[in-house]
Parts: structure tokens; C-alpha cells; sequence
């Protein structure tokens, strides 16, 4: 019995192309198995919201089976089709700092402040001081100048990565420079830049980070009123369906859309206003539960200029 079981998921995992890594839950066939911080994993799912810095109300999720590092430019995209607008800066944590995120975000117009990962040890020169970030980049003629002065040039080269493409940039000076032990432990090349077709969208964040002062810090602020009124003081912490991401979007949905109404009641808003701000997760409910199948509609919002938001994750397994 062991064996016949073993060798029907074997067969189910080698059946499975659509992933690099193929994955099979016997608890629920979409959920994944995932990292969820630092070294702990679970087998659950993450849900993406968008909550409302002004209200801390939330105007959009997302349950999905996958990481954050591909999440930011598609939550974008749907807080701008339902805000009908770009003025807005989105807040998000070091978990979507990607630069073909950065890049979908800059091309729908959106301006974001995404914490700054920490810099591997591996691409630390031994001297802070000397990290690729203190090179300067020159657009015309493309090159790098280092803090000694010196330039550093591709050979045009697109080298390929697995989801990007980039150039390296060196010189030769690097073999007689003074500093060269605070700033490389090359032994051959001497120091090496590169520059990918995204680098300039993350250091346009970079320095919008730099910029915003007291904003960035809102972030935590703003994610703790949903979650931590949902998961610690309601204990809704798992999701209780086991039938599909469908199902969990629709548990997850009912959860979301009775946080919202009772911050619509505290906040002492009309009915009317109430309705409108909880028309979107009403349909995202109905929807998970195969009750209609909605048009597309837009949700009318005022004054959205000054609005902040916050994209941020949750992760969901099971009793």
C-alpha cells in the first residue's frame, strides 16, 4: 500500500512541468511549500493585499501559491485599474526589492519605496567604503568612475543571467591602485561592475528611500491594524478550506471583507461609503464561491493624491 502510493505521487511529480522545483500537497493541491522567515517554512499560501494608508482600510488581495518576488508590478497594476489613477506612492518590504518589479512599476507610472535588501558577503568589498554603490555610473560615454578616479569599461558584452541580462565593467588600473585590497579580493580581474537593464529602476528607489524621511516608516504601521487585528486579535491565523487556492481565496475574502466593515462602521462612514469600499471584496467573495460572474468594474475613489499604499504578505497554512 506504501509503495503504490509512494509511486502515484512520484508519477504526479514527474508529470508536473510546470515548474523548475515541482511540488505535491496532500493537504491541499495548491498550496506550496515555502519560506516564510528567515529559515522556516511551511507549506501554505500568501495572500497580497493593498491596504489604504489614510483609513488603513484594504482595497485589494490576492491569494497566491508563489514568493513576493514577482508580486509587486501585478498588484500595481490592479490598485491603478481600481483607483484609476498613479498618484499614489506604494510601500513595500525588502521581500519585493526585484528589478523587473521596479521596471513594471516605473513603466505603469507608480512610484514605490521598497525597502533595501542588506549586500551579500559576496559582493561586500573588503572596505564598506568601496561597494559598487560609491561607483558612479556615467550614461554618455557608459562607463564607471570608481573613488580613486579611475574608469572603469565594458567591452559591450550582454552577458545572460537567468531572468536578466547584463554588462561588465573593469580597468586595468585596478593592478597598480593603492587601495586595491580595501576594495577587491580579485586576485585577477581586479574589481567588476555590473550593470543589468534594471539597475537604473533600482537605483531610482534607492533614492527615493533616501528622500522620503519619515514616510518608509509608516509601512509597518500601516500592515500591523489588518493583520494584527485578523490573526492575533480575531485568531484567524489558518485558512479553514482545503480545496483549492479558489477556496482559500474565498475563506481569506471573508475574513478581509469583515475587517473592512467594522473599520467602515468605527471610522463612522455612511452605508454608502461603506458599500462603495467594500464593493471590491464583496465580488472577489462571490467570485470565489462561483456565485456570478462579475463584469469588469471600477471603484470610484476622491482624493486619491495623498493616498498611500502598502503592499504586504500573510501567510496562510492549515488546522
Amino acid at each position: 500500500m506504501k509503495g503504490s502510493l509512494h509511486q502515484q505521487i512520484k508519477n504526479q511529480l514527474e508529470q508536473d512541468t510546470s515548474s523548475p522545483n515541482p511540488q505535491l500537497s496532500t493537504s491541499d493541491p495548491d498550496s506550496r511549500h515555502q519560506i516564510v522567515r528567515g529559515t522556516v517554512t511551511e507549506v501554505c499560501y500568501t495572500a497580497q493585499t493593498t491596504v489604504d494608508a489614510q483609513n488603513k482600510i484594504l482595497i485589494d488581495y490576492k491569494l497566491t501559491n508563489a514568493n513576493d518576488k514577482k508580486a509587486m508590478g501585478g498588484m500595481l497594476a490592479r490598485a491603478k485599474t481600481i483607483l484609476r489613477t498613479t498618484h499614489f506612492t506604494a510601500l513595500y518590504d525588502k521581500g519585493y526589492h526585484t528589478g523587473s518589479e521596479f521596471h513594471t512599476a516605473d513603466h505603469l507610472g507608480i512610484a514605490t519605496l521598497v525597502a533595501i535588501p542588506a549586500i551579500g558577503r559576496k559582493s561586500q568589498a573588503p572596505n564598506p567604503r568601496y561597494n559598487a554603490e560609491y561607483f558612479n555610473y556615467n550614461s554618455d560615454p557608459d562607463t564607471y568612475t570608481c573613488p580613486q578616479g579611475h574608469t572603469l569599461t565594458s567591452n559591450g558584452t550582454q552577458y545572460k543571467a537567468r531572468n536578466y541580462t547584463f554588462k561588465q565593467y573593469k580597468t586595468k588600473a585596478c593592478k597598480t591602485c593603492v587601495v586595491r585590497e580595501n576594495c577587491t579580493t580579485s586576485k585577477v580581474n581586479g574589481k567588476v561592475i555590473q550593470r543589468s537593464q534594471y539597475t537604473q529602476n533600482i537605483q531610482d528607489n534607492a533614492k527615493r528611500i533616501a528622500q522620503s524621511g519619515e514616510l518608509y516608516k509608516r509601512r509597518q504601521a500601516l500592515v500591523e491594524h489588518p493583520y494584527g487585528t485578523i490573526k492575533r486579535q480575531w485568531g484567524f491565523n489558518h485558512i479553514l478550506t482545503k480545496k483549492g487556492i479558489q477556496a482559500a481565496s474565498a475563506d481569506l475574502g471573508l475574513m478581509l471583507l469583515a475587517y473592512n466593515l467594522k473599520r467602515l462602521f468605527k471610522l463612522k462612514v455612511s452605508l454608502e461609503a461603506a458599500i462603495k469600499h467594500s464593493f471590491l471584496s464583496v465580488l472577489k467573495l462571490l467570485e470565489g464561491l462561483e456565485r456570478l460572474k462579475p463584469k469588469v468594474y471600477h471603484q470610484n475613489t476622491q482624493n486619491t493624491s495623498y493616498a498611500v499604499f502598502v503592499g504586504y504578505r500573510i501567510h496562510f497554512n492549515y488546522f
